[in-house]
């Protein structure tokens, strides 16, 4: 699995624009973070690696891919606490972090490290 952070334009429509072009290549997209503070980002996980890079090869867009790991918490207070906390121990910086997918009793985390 592969996060895909996208440069984007800071104007209405550039994460539409993206989204489009990414679902038009038959890609789904998993999870999605966006932040515009100046400029605009969005890192996102799609079920189709090559086919999100087709998506944004075609457009002309800006990227770069990282390795997306995986983890199941337990879905009670805390879990991510002591994850996170673990992750710091072992002397890795977390450097995005997705909720895939959420049960009653558990929940399965994607992530990124430096």
């Amino acid at each position: 699995m592969e996060e895909f952070t996208i440069e984007l334009e800071n104007v209405p429509g550039a994460l539409a624009g993206v989204s489009e072009a990414i679902a038009n290549a038959g890609a789904n997209i998993l999870a999605v973070s966006a932040i515009a503070r100046v400029g605009a980002t969005a890192a996102m996980v799609t079920d189709d690696a090559d086919a999100t890079k087709a998506a944004l090869n075609g457009m002309g867009a800006s990227y770069t891919t990282s390795a997306v790991h995986s983890v199941t918490l337990a879905h009670e207070p805390g879990s991510l606490a002591a994850f996170t906390r673990s992750v710091a121990e072992d002397g890795m910086n977390i450097r995005s972090l997705y909720v895939l997918k959420m049960g009653d009793e558990s929940a399965e985390i994607g992530y990124t490290i430096d």
